[in-house]
């Protein structure tokens, strides 16, 4: 079988399973003849011949776009990719969840992440093994997403972005109150109520919320306006005006209205603002503005039970708390638990 020079290999290969799975800020899996790679972050060790599956639009998992092979992912991750972003993408076949593509033996199905429109697990099926690689994952309902589903693997390789026992987020119920009666009491108070959140997905969900909750105008950072249109063409309904429209810079100007934009954001609006951010990270934030622990990751406590869920041989995990998350996996579940290398995803001020 071939080596892959300079991959961090996390599974042994053996004669009898066949199979060989390696990590580089990303998953190879190698059977059959055949490369899958998953949310490659570094391009130039990759084969041409492999196939590059990405998991879903936010910028740290989609460098994959970049290989000159065969690549593949969602029509919605790519139509989000497209809007943030002017690359073109050449080569690309679309997989729709729930569909199965065979490859000489080897059979990828993507399946719901509930991470944001469009984003995807992919179940690996060898001849001798199931791989489950989640990407980035939430496991509850949202205005725009369902929750991600555990399915059972031989091998799991799982996210940690919040996997520490601190993080354990209220109902998303709960948040969405918070985040609509500081908007209303911000407008009463004259200011205008400026949410700093992710472009892709996090906003979208934003301006879901004030559509379905409130009657209040929605203006959006321009970079947000085709990711919105993203959105709307993959089946949501969503009410907005770009900020650069001649509507949407009058409402800002004079009228009550919610303006949501990225987390840099700090260019003047004409009208007193009032700066909120909706991350996970609000959790453990200091600092003058309002934050809400609005997250589209899984918190540490539904890790666990989806990890359980799957009843996997093996575990291995990746970015942020990923040491604490195995920790427990092997104490409390007593399962073959491993960190791998860490894709740094502990930053609120990233555009993505």
């Amino acid at each position: 079988m071939t080596r892959f020079k300079g991959w961090s290999q996390f599974r042994r290969e053996s004669p009898a399973r066949g199979d060989k799975v390696a990590w580089l800020d990303g998953l190879l899996v190698a059977a059959s003849g055949v490369t899958i790679v998953m949310d490659p972050v570094k391009l130039r060790k990759l084969p041409e011949s492999a196939r590059v599956f990405v998991s879903h639009a936010h910028s740290d998992h989609t460098r994959g776009f970049g290989h000159k092979g065969l690549k593949q992912s969602t029509v919605e991750t790519k139509n989000i990719h497209s809007a943030l972003n002017r690359q073109a993408i050449s080569n690309f076949t679309a997989i729709d969840l729930n569909r199965k593509v065979s490859v000489d033996g080897v059979e990828i199905r993507a399946l719901n992440a509930g991470h944001m429109l469009g984003s995807a697990q992919f179940l690996v099926h060898t001849p001798t093994s199931s791989i489950l690689y989640t990407g980035d994952i939430n496991c509850v309902d949202t205005l725009t997403t369902k929750a991600a589903e555990p399915h059972r693997c031989d091998i799991l390789v799982i996210e940690a972005t919040y996997g520490s026992p601190i993080y354990h987020f209220p109902s998303r119920e709960t948040i969405y109150a918070g985040v609509v009666e500081w908007a209303v009491e911000m407008i009463k108070q004259g200011c205008v109520p400026c949410l700093h959140v992710y472009a892709a997905g996090k906003a979208q969900e934003m301006v879901r919320l004030f559509n379905v909750y409130t009657h209040l105008p929605v203006v959006v950072n321009p970079r947000l306006d085709g990711v919105n249109e993203a959105y709307r063409k993959g089946g949501h309904s969503l009410n907005w005006l770009a900020s650069n429209s001649d509507d949407g810079s009058k409402i800002l100007e004079r009228d009550p209205c919610v303006y949501i934009t990225t987390p840099g954001d700090r260019r003047s609006i004409g009208r007193k603002a009032a700066r909120a951010f909706a991350t996970g990270w609000a959790l453990s934030m200091r600092g003058r503005n309002a934050a809400f622990p609005l997250s589209s990751h899984a918190d540490f406590e539904q890790l666990v039970s989806f990890i359980k869920a799957c009843h996997p041989e093996e575990v291995y995990i990746f970015t942020g708390f990923a040491e604490e998350l195995r920790r427990t996996v092997k104490s409390e579940l007593g399962l073959d638990a491993r960190a791998v290398p860490m894709i740094n995803q502990r930053k609120l001020f990233e555009d993505y």
